[in-house]
């Protein structure tokens, strides 16, 4: 384990979420928001937000895959004592190692803003929600957070260029905005 801070927040990709340890020997049971993504690889590195803006680095030893999570075993992490001090963070990449550009990723939504199909700014992307059933958008709506699932009924456009997404069939979410 080392830290890091040298890469941008930007660059950090979000793949999942360590759920509890698994055994006594710092194997911890880790669930990907894209169960079927490649991205757990040994070659990359791997991060853990431990503090405000500052990310450690770990080596994966090894990972096993199952139907419903990852179980991964990292460098330095060698009982089960260091592996609950992981446990409830984010998973994090870096860009550069998922080979994905800018807009590529859900998390690049965060920050956008929003309007409905008439045109009106509804409020502004704060999180992207996964849901076992779809991902969602958390919008700050006149400082009330309102959750849109990411689906072809409710989403019109994402423009990347511009950082704004149209939502349509709004009123189901957006009556009190």
């Amino acid at each position: 384990m080392n830290s890091n801070s040298k890469h941008s927040l930007d660059n950090f990709i979000p793949i999942g979420k360590i759920i509890k340890p698994k055994g006594l020997k710092g194997e911890v049971k880790v669930f990907l928001y894209n169960i079927d993504s490649n991205s757990v690889k040994e070659d990359i590195n791997f991060f853990i937000n431990t503090k405000k803006e500052c990310f450690d680095s770990y080596k994966l030893e090894r990972f096993c895959k199952t139907s419903k999570y990852h179980l991964l075993k990292f460098h330095d992490i060698d009982d089960r004592d260091k592996a609950f001090n992981i446990c409830d963070k984010k998973l994090y990449v870096l860009r550069e190692d998922l080979n994905g550009a800018k807009g590529t990723y859900l998390v690049d939504l965060i920050g956008f803003f929003v309007k409905n199909e008439f045109g009106k700014n509804c409020g502004k992307v704060i999180d992207v929600i996964n849901l076992p059933t779809n991902n969602a958008l958390l919008i700050n709506c006149d400082n009330k957070e309102i959750m849109i699932p990411i689906i072809d009924q409710f989403i019109e456009l994402f423009d990347y260029e511009n950082e704004f997404i149209v939502v349509k069939n709004s009123s189901v979410f957006l009556e009190e905005c």
